[in-house]
């Protein structure tokens, strides 16, 4: 007996002197993260996940690659029955961000995120009733794209050097006649979205970057006379006359491009993470573009989380000091704005002398959303199928109905 009470006493005793002997295990705890990137991407990602392990050492990382449609399906399961799978999630969506922070399945982080932190305008998108809900993240610029030395090699004018839409023109023409190739212009439009990316450079490029605004905010018709003559005038010929290839998955088309199928794609920033070597790669703005599409991501965590101290440590981490280690792999933009532009890498340089002096627009369709974000989607593949003025004018039609029925929930 005496024996047993002494082992107690000295137990007691080591719990005492070192209380983490008892409790070391019980400390370690798993944070899962989704995210749509994959490949590339995701090896761009690894560093920023192995430098917040090794801060803190108690928390392990567990990644899970989404895309937003399919995490928001996901979480929509889970958030119903007051769950999830998950315990800090990026999407690009940041009107999906607010739609469930209205339902209260999104944590209120404002105490967590300094708005001034990163860029202007940035933390805005995801407030309600003065209540932050998201930190900013990685993006990227979309703008028309091109492979240095396929111009080189056939002496082509770079298409950065054209001056006027004729000259532009005249460039495609000159491409058409090639040995090989396809089209001038690869359509990355097999999943649906990158035929918004053409969609908006052409209505930045040609309507202006008011009409973009307008669009975006409601304020000015889809069915509107300018907004039809933009469409009408310098996309439709085009499509009429085999100027853009047939549509396809958008990475299959960036090879295609870099092999030379095609000569110009209209992509990403992101695509110099795809293609090899990068610095071959050049961006370039429609004649008389004035603004260009900036598109970012957000790190949100679902109210339910069971560690909702660590998921916050992690958001704050990834939105900071996070995209400073991630930018260094190329292809992204940092919302966060202590990353100086000497820290890019030089494609990425490129990319900033090109927009340099330009209006910087929000991505159309992420920052609308919803009824709208499918519509378009899906509606701007009839032009490539069907391109006369009679499918133009049922296109926009189907695209302002779903652009009010969304902005009114909104």
């Amino acid at each position: 007996m005496k024996t047993a009470v002494a082992g107690m006493l000295l137990t007691a005793l080591v719990l005492c002197v070192f209380p983490g002997v008892h409790d070391t295990e019980a400390e370690q705890i798993t944070l899962v993260i989704m995210a749509p990137w994959a490949a590339e991407e995701l090896e761009g990602f690894k560093p920023v996940m192995e430098e917040f392990e090794k801060r803190n050492p108690h928390i392990k990382l567990e990644y899970r690659s989404g895309k937003p449609e399919d995490t928001s399906t996901i979480l929509a399961n889970q958030f119903a029955v007051k769950k999830t799978p998950v315990d800090v999630v990026d999407t690009p969506w940041q009107w999906y961000i607010i739609e469930q922070a209205k339902k209260g399945h999104v944590m209120d982080l404002t105490d967590v995120i300094d708005p001034s932190d990163f860029l202007p305008g940035a933390i805005e998108r995801v407030k309600f009733d003065d209540k932050i809900y998201a930190a900013s993240s990685l993006g990227g610029v979309t703008t028309p794209e091109y492979r240095k030395s396929f111009f080189q090699k056939n002496n082509l004018t770079a298409p950065k050097d054209v001056k006027d839409w004729d000259e532009f023109i005249a460039l495609l023409d000159k491409i058409k006649t090639i040995p090989g190739i396809k089209s001038p212009l690869g359509s990355g439009g097999g999943v649906g979205w990158p035929f918004t990316s053409i969609v908006e450079n052409w209505i930045v490029a040609f309507g202006g970057t008011d009409m973009h605004k307008g669009l975006t905010n409601g304020t000015i018709s889809w069915q509107s006379p300018e907004v039809k003559a933009v469409l009408r005038d310098k996309l439709l010929p085009l499509l009429q006359n085999d100027y853009f290839g047939e549509p396809d998955e958008f990475e299959a088309v960036l090879n295609a491009m870099w092999a030379g199928d095609h000569a110009i794609y209209i992509g990403d920033s992101t695509d110099s993470m795809s293609v090899s070597p990068a610095e071959d790669r050049g961006i370039f703005l429609l004649p008389g573009q004035e603004g260009v599409v900036f598109w970012h991501d957000y790190w949100f965590v679902p109210q339910y989380t069971k560690h909702p101290e660590e998921a916050k440590r992690l958001l704050s981490f990834l939105a900071t000091e996070g995209q400073a280690i991630q930018i260094r792999s190329g292809g992204r933009v940092s919302t966060y704005a202590k990353v100086p532009a000497s820290d890019y890498p030089a494609p990425e340089r490129e990319v900033f002398q090109a927009i340099e002096g330009k209006t910087v627009l929000p991505d159309m369709d992420d920052t609308i959303g919803g009824k709208f974000q499918a519509t378009i989607w899906d509606q701007l593949g009839l032009l490539w199928a069907s391109p006369t003025e009679e499918t133009l004018d049922a296109v926009l039609a189907e695209l302002q109905r779903a652009s009010e029925e969304t902005l009114a929930k909104n």
